[in-house]
Order: structure tokens, then sequence, then C-alpha cells
């Protein structure tokens, strides 16, 4: 269980808003229950989306100037080796056209509609339109159709960044993507939608929080409305067949007291039982990386797999399909220790990650609430751009250490005596080279 992924942690720290729920009131009516359940984990990724889609203007490319720092706390294991750009679509009344530039470098527009599946990878230059599946709308020549099967879409595009001094051409890039409503671009009016995430972002929403904060009738009442302009897919309907008896469904009323809870003690607990059924739930897509592990497919395209999906979206959401990147994560030592963040470790690399042209790795630091952990160096991660020194035979040392200002000739990346996890990153990962590939590991320095 120690070696259990850091995922866990994440949700300990939910778990802490509501506290301990008595039983009583949750067991008079456990088929209720279990339906409430069933319910809650098929639309927590809807839900989450739309806390998500809160925090941001809607069609407008949201760029982030800098790297992601420990005040961020809009999404849970934000990445520091790319500025992001996001859009938060919705082409309910048209589409949306985006416009991408010529790129020397990694760039992708992962395209997830309102249940957190991915539906497009953009990586290539030109002009695209996001269409709402359906709309027959003419099109000219030039643009490729993007089909949305839902209202509301979340885009999200990373552009790696190769240190400080290439902050320019990074925003270079930025500056040349273009977006606009079809409507607009027609009239070939100047159109560049834009803000800065400084600007844009409103960070006093932190969606995972506010979900976890919501009661029944908030939460479900939410979901209905959401499903009308965002349906299921049609591989769905089983599921929602069965949760439209305990009225939660698209054009659906729901009445709390079907719950019979007049307490909340049995909402609280349902709660509590969700994160632990998630839990155990994710353990079966672990993949094994030596003493990591990384969610294996289907993740980023769920299909029917509710559960995972919810758990995904609780520790990772925006999380891509494992063709472009996979997130292998870490707590505990090559011992089976979970980390102490009052103890000093080194992570040994034998062999540097295997990636494909374009392709990069990383290593992040994460507090026990999956967000960066703030430190003294302003430092979060090391990656393939960082400024470490090999060994002489082509290994790698770090030191993980909460005490900044210990003297080492080693690369540090610091922790929090509170405690902390890893994750590492390998996008567009080499995945023949991958499977005789020595992962790296962590022992307590001596």
């Amino acid at each position: 269980m120690k070696k259990m992924l850091s995922f866990m942690l994440a949700v300990v720290c939910l778990l802490s808003l509501f506290g301990y729920a008595a039983q009583a009131d949750s067991t008079e009516n456990e088929d209720t229950w279990a339906l409430a359940e069933e319910a809650y984990i098929f639309s927590y990724p809807l839900v989450l989306m739309e806390m998500t889609a809160r925090t941001m203007p809607e069609n407008t490319l949201v760029h982030a100037r800098t790297l992601a720092t420990a005040d961020d706390k809009s999404v849970v294991t934000l990445n520091v080796d790319t500025l992001y750009t996001q859009i938060m679509l919705d082409v309910s009344d048209e589409p949306i056209i985006l416009t991408l530039p010529e790129t020397d470098r990694f760039m992708e527009m992962q395209v997830m509609d309102a249940w957190s599946n991915t539906t497009a990878a953009l990586d290539k230059p030109g002009v695209y339109a996001f269409v709402k599946k359906g709309d027959t709308t003419e099109l000219p020549a030039n643009v490729t159709k993007v089909d949305l099967p839902t209202s509301i879409s979340w885009v999200l595009g990373r552009v790696i960044l190769n240190g400080n001094d290439d902050l320019p051409n990074v925003i270079e890039i930025q500056d040349g993507m273009d977006l606009c409503p079809l409507s607009v671009y027609n009239s070939g009016e100047k159109h560049n939608n834009a803000m800065l995430s400084d600007e844009a972002i409103n960070n006093d929403i932190v969606p995972v929080r506010a979900v976890a904060a919501m009661g029944a009738e908030e939460f479900f009442g939410l979901a209905n409305k959401l499903m009308a302009d965002n349906p299921p897919a049609d591989a769905d309907k089983p599921e929602t067949d069965r949760i439209a008896a305990l009225g939660v469904g698209a054009g659906l009323d729901f009445d709390p007291a079907v719950l019979k809870d007049e307490s909340g003690d049995g909402w609280k607990a349902m709660l509590q039982k969700f994160y632990t059924d998630i839990m155990e739930n994710v353990m079966s897509f672990s993949k094994k990386l030596g003493i990591w592990n990384y969610f294996g497919e289907p993740i980023g395209d769920f299909g029917t797999e509710y559960t995972y999906r919810a758990a995904v979206a609780v520790s990772g959401f925006g999380a891509n399909t494992t063709d472009v990147a996979i997130y292998p994560r870490c707590a505990a030592d090559k011992n089976g220790d979970t980390f102490d963040g009052n103890q000093e470790y080194i992570l040994h690399f034998d062999t540097l990650p295997p990636v494909q042209d374009k392709g990069f790795w990383s290593i992040t630091v994460y507090g026990n609430d999956d967000f960066l952990i703030a430190n003294p160096l302003d430092r979060y991660c090391v990656n393939d751009r960082s400024d470490f020194r090999l060994n002489d035979d082509g290994s790698l040392d770090i030191l993980l250490t909460a005490n900044t200002d210990t003297e080492s000739d080693l690369y540090v990346l610091p922790t929090a005596p509170e405690g902390f996890h890893l994750v590492m990153r390998i996008y567009l990962p080499d995945t023949v080279a991958l499977e005789n590939w020595t992962a790296p590991v962590i022992a307590r320095k001596e």
C-alpha cells in the first residue's frame, strides 16, 4: 500500500474539507445511496469542467507568459515544462476559429469535451474550426473542421520552454495564435481575441475544492443543467437510464428529499466513500515503471470507465492520452517507505528518459494537495533543460531536500517538511525504448 499512487494524498486533502461523517443516515436506504454515488461518479468531471470554466473567460486565448508557480491554484498538478495557453470554448452560437503558427518545437493543443475526454490533439500549424457536432455551417476551404460533441470544451495548449532566455520565442509563438468566431473570421477584420492569464484567470475559485464543498442539491442540480447542453455519449445510455431513477439527467429535477438526509451526514459519508472507491479503482489502471506508477489507457479517452474518469479528474484534470505523454508518479523510496519531508533523498537516473523527436521529460515536486511547493529557489522541477551535471558514466543524481540552504554539488530539487510526492512527465515517449529503460530510483541520503 505504501507504493500506492500519490493520487491518494490529494484525496486525503479533499476529505479534510468535510471531515468525518456518521453513517446512520446513509445506511437507512443503502440502495439509494449507492445510486447517488454512482450518479456522482458519472457527473463529477462535468461539474468540475464547469467550475474550471468559471475561472476564465470563454472563447478567449488565455496565455501564460511565465511558468506556473506555487501561487497558481486553478488546476492541480500543473507542469512547469511548458507555457500554457487555454481556451474555454462555447460553440453553442457559432463555430470558433483557431489559427496556429509554424513552430520549431513541441506545441500541442489538447481539446477536451465537457466530460474531460480528449477529442483532438492539434500539433500542426493551420486554421481550425471548432464546431458543435451536427452543425452544418459552411466553412472556408482552408479550414480544418474539429467536431465537438459538447457545447463546452476545454483546450489546453502546451508549448515547451527552453529556459527563461527562450521566453521571447515562446511568446512569439503564442502571439502568432489567433482566435475568433467564424463570423468575424469571414469578415476579414483584425480579430486576435487573447488575454494574459494574470488578468484572465480567477484564482479565487479552486475547482476541485469548490466541487467537494457542494451539497447534493447544488451538485446534482448543476449536473442536470449542464447535461442539457453537454449530452452524455451514446455509449452512456445504460448509465444515464440508471441514474435517472434518482432524478439525475438532462431535463430532470433532482429532489434532495429522495436521500432522506436532513442532517447532511449521509451526503458527507457518501463523499468519503466516493474518494475511497476511486482510490481503489484507479489502481487497476496503474502501470508500473520501476518504483513509479502511472495511469494507463484509457486515460484521456475514458469511454465508459466512469470511476477511472472521476479519479483522474480529482488528481490530474486534463491528462493527455498515453501516445502524447505519460505521467509516472512516486510517493515512496526504493524500500517502499513513504517520503518523509524532513529527510533528504537522492534521485538517481542510470540513463535519461527515452523520447521521440521534439519529446522531453521532467520530474516535478508537489505537496500533499497536488499543488507546487513554494520555496526560496523558485524551483519546482528538474528537466532535460535544467543546468544539472551528469556523472562521468552518464548517470544523473538529484538531491531532494526541504533545506534549500544545504551545501551540495548536486542539483537541488526542493521538497516540503509537510510531505511531498513526485510526478515524472515524458512527452512523446519512445514506447519501444521505454520497455527496456530503467526508471530512476530514489533512496534516503546516508
